[in-house]
């Protein structure tokens, strides 16, 4: 029951940088989740040219996990962001990147705000890293270690800022599992504050 509750805590003050880590995630998630080579460089378009007629080697197992995996969290928060803009706490893009802990914490936040009439405009900067797979020969778990920014993602109500905190860097934790679909969705996360990265 502890562990409950630290991740009910930590789940409201993940909230605002959910919804806008979102935004920051769409930007990774339309730039760069073709492409898992450059630890941080999400932020390009890939230059090979259309002419090459060299094909890419087939990835591993931990590659292809690696992967899905940071996809699968990059399309969490870009689907956070995007349903943050109107607190919309029943989206089912929610569902096709999140389960379990990680889907309950991000719709219970967006209920919360929703109730609240708040809405999140902005996108927070994130740059994920896979901190290890499990098993190593053949994942189903992939931990996934991030330091994201939730400085430009700020919350609104009646059209007004809710208030003028800059938000930060925060250390982000998350577990990634593959489904018995063979999709890949966030199950946990956790967010630590301010200041931690």
């Amino acid at each position: 029951m502890v562990e409950g509750n630290v991740h009910a805590a930590r789940g409201r003050r993940v909230v605002g940088l959910v919804l806008a880590g979102l935004a920051a995630l769409m930007l990774v998630a339309c730039s760069g989740s073709n492409s898992s080579s450059t630890p941080g460089g999400a932020t390009g378009v890939s230059g090979s040219s259309p002419t090459s007629s060299t094909s890419p080697s087939p990835a591993s197992p931990a590659d292809s996990a690696r992967q899905h995996a940071t996809a699968a969290y990059a399309g969490m928060w870009q689907a956070m962001a995007k349903a943050g803009e109107t607190s919309d706490w029943q989206s089912p893009e929610l569902a096709k990147y999140a389960t379990g802990d990680a889907l309950g914490v991000i719709t219970r936040s967006l209920y919360t705000d929703h109730l609240n009439g708040v809405v999140t405009k902005g996108a927070p900067k994130i740059n994920p890293q896979v901190s290890s797979v499990d098993p190593p020969g053949e994942p189903t778990t992939v931990m996934i270690s991030d330091c994201g920014d939730s400085t430009t993602s700020l919350k609104y109500k009646d059209g007004r800022l809710l208030n003028d905190n800059p938000g930060g860097r925060r250390a982000i934790t998350a577990e990634v599992k593959k489904q018995s679909d063979g999709s890949w969705r966030v199950t946990r996360f956790a967010v630590e504050g301010l200041g931690s990265c």
